[in-house]
C-alpha cells in the first residue's frame, strides 16, 4: 500500500533530521554534557538544584577539566539542552516508526515479503540509542596519551554510530522508493528494450559509485571523530605539501588510517576528489545511454550534488569548520547519498510511460 511507502518516506526524513542534529551536537561540543543514559529518557532538570547536580557530575569528567574549566552554569545549560534534544528526538523517531507499524500490521497492510526488512529496521533503530551511548561513554574516559590529549569520543565508535544511521536511512528510503515507484508495464517494445539495456549497463557503475560514496562518508566520520577539519585549513595543499610528513607518525602503521589527523584528513580529501571524478565519468557514460527520463534526471542530480558537496567541504575546511558550515556539510553528505539511492531506484524500475 502506498500509505506504507509514505510512512517510510516520512521516517527517512526524520532520520535525516536526526543525522543533521547529531552533527550540530558534535560541532557545538554538546555530546558529552550528559554523563548517563536511560533507555526511557528523562525530562530536563526541573530546578536550579537539579541543574547544579548535573553540572557537578559533568565537572568530574575530562572534557570539563581539560577544555571547559570555568564554564558557567548557563553555558552548561546550553550544551546540555542540545544533547538532551538529540536523545529525545531519537526516541521520537522510534515512536514514529513503531506506532504506525503496529497499526499497519494489525490491519494486514504489511506484505509478507516486506516484514523481514521492517523487522531489520526496527532492530537497527532500537539499538542505535545503545550504540550512541557506547560512543558517548568513550568520550568520558581519559584520552590516549600518544594523541593530542583532547577529550573526544572514539572515532571508531563514532564511525559505527554514523554508519548505522546511514544504513537505517538507506533501508527506509530505498524501501519507500520501491513502494512509491512501482515498475510499470512499458509500452513500445523497442524503446522499452533499449531502456532496459541502458539501465543494465549503468547499474553496475552506479552501485560502485554508491560504495565509493559510502566509503567517503565513513572516512568523514573519522575526520569528525578526530576533529581533523580544524587542522591543515588550506586546499589543495596541506600546509604547502601534497602529502603531509606526519602521515605515518603513529605505530603500528594501521592506526594512522583512523587516528592520525593528517592521514585521516588526507584520505578524506583523496576519496572526495575521487568520488567527484567517478561521478563525472559516470555522468559522461550515462549521457550516451538511452536511459529513461527519471534515471537521466537522477544522473544530472548526482553530478550536481557531488560537485556541491565537494565545494561545500572545501569551504568548510578553509574556514576551519564553523558550526553552520560543518552541519551543512553533514547534511550534504546524506543528501548526496539520497540522490544515489534515487538513481539506483530508477535503474531498477522502468517507468510505466515508456
Amino acid at each position: 500500500p502506498r500509505a506504507v511507502g509514505w510512512w517510510l518516506l516520512g521516517c527517512s526524513a526524520s532520520v535525516f533530521g536526526m543525522v543533521v542534529l547529531g552533527g550540530y551536537t558534535r560541532l557545538t561540543r554538546s555530546g558529552l554534557s550528559m554523563t548517563d543514559w536511560r533507555p526511557e529518557g528523562s525530562a530536563l532538570p526541573a530546578n536550579e538544584e537539579a541543574w547544579e547536580a548535573e553540572f557537578s557530575r559533568y565537572k568530574r569528567f575530562p572534557e570539563y577539566q581539560r577544555l571547559n574549566r570555568g564554564m558557567s552554569l548557563e553555558e552548561f545549560k546550553e550544551i546540555f539542552f542540545v544533547e538532551w534534544a538529540h536523545r529525545m528526538a531519537g526516541r521520537a523517531v522510534g515512536v514514529l516508526f513503531a506506532l504506525p507499524l503496529t497499526v499497519f500490521a494489525a490491519r494486514g497492510m504489511v506484505p509478507g515479503a516486506l516484514a523481514p526488512r521492517l523487522a531489520l529496521m526496527f532492530a537497527l533503530g532500537g539499538s542505535q540509542g545503545l550504540v550512541g551511548w557506547w560512543m558517548v561513554k568513550s568520550g568520558l574516559e581519559e584520552p590516549p596519551a600518544d594523541l593530542d590529549g583532547v577529550p573526544r569520543v572514539s572515532p571508531y565508535r563514532l564511525a559505527c554510530h554514523l554508519a548505522m544511521a546511514f544504513t537505517i536511512y538507506s533501508l527506509l528510503l530505498s524501501t519507500a522508493l520501491d513502494i512509491l515507484r512501482p515498475a510499470g508495464e512499458a509500452s513500445g517494445a523497442e524503446r522499452a528494450e533499449a531502456a532496459r539495456r541502458a539501465c543494465a549497463r549503468a547499474r553496475g557503475p552506479a552501485r560502485a559509485l554508491c560504495g565509493l560514496l559510502a566509503l567517503t562518508a565513513l572516512s568523514g566520520a573519522f575526520v569528525a571523530g578526530m576533529q581533523a577539519g580544524y587542522a591543515y585549513n588550506t586546499f589543495p595543499l596541506m600546509n604547502g605539501q601534497w602529502v603531509p610528513d606526519e602521515y605515518w607518525r603513529l605505530e603500528p602503521w594501521h592506526r594512522n588510517l583512523f587516528e592520525n589527523v593528517p592521514a585521516v584528513q588526507f584520505d578524506h580529501r583523496v576519496l572526495a576528489v575521487s568520488t567527484l571524478g567517478g561521478v563525472a565519468a559516470f555522468w559522461a557514460h550515462a549521457s550516451r545511454l538511452a536511459l529513461p527520463p527519471p534515471a537521466r534526471l537522477a544522473t544530472h542530480l548526482l553530478l550536481a550534488a557531488t560537485a556541491g558537496q565537494v565545494g561545500l567541504g572545501i569551504t568548510t575546511l578553509v574556514h576551519a569548520v564553523p558550526v553552520e558550515l560543518g552541519t551543512a556539510h553533514q547534511a550534504g553528505a546524506l543528501t548526496l547519498f539520497s540522490v544515489a539511492l534515487f538513481l539506483l531506484s530508477t535503474l531498477r524500475r522502468l517507468p510505466p510511460e515508456l
